[in-house]
């Protein structure tokens, strides 16, 4: 299994309409992987997908979100996933970008695109920032 992080951009995609139209164990569909020439080709069902809105023009930049990729076209650069918990409390409530920005900034070769292959480290400190957001567990 992959994870990917997704980069959500408000100039495209809202926080209103994030919140509105992605629930936890629906079928998101029809997500494109922008006009970046960075798109991976390699993102297959059941990888993890992490759902991030950027610091640049959002009011509130962090991670919305978690789901399970479940269909992939590289040729269309179009992805479907299924968000999973805590995505609903995190759509209302993210991890704020300020407590996740060293480890994004590390993803990211180029803060420009939508999609990047994220490390074993880089999700180990991700699921732990989730966690301690969303549960209060401590390391």
């Amino acid at each position: 299994m992959a994870c990917w992080l997704y980069q959500m951009s408000v100039d495209k995609y809202s926080h209103e309409r994030y919140r509105a139209e992605v629930w936890e164990g629906s079928v998101t569909q029809n997500w494109t992987l922008g006009t970046s020439t960075h798109k991976p080709k390699d993102i297959l069902p059941g990888d993890l997908v992490i759902l991030f809105f950027a610091r640049t023009g959002a009011h509130e930049p962090g991670i919305y979100g978690w789901g399970v990729v479940t269909f992939f076209d590289s040729e269309a650069g179009e992805m479907h996933f299924r968000p999973a918990p805590p995505s609903d409390y995190l759509k209302m409530n993210p991890v704020p970008e300020a407590r996740i920005s060293s480890v994004i900034d590390n993803i990211r070769d180029l803060p420009q695109g939508t999609v990047w292959r994220v490390d074993d480290k880089a999700l180990g400190q991700l699921r732990q920032r989730i966690a301690e957001h969303v549960y209060g567990i401590r390391p």
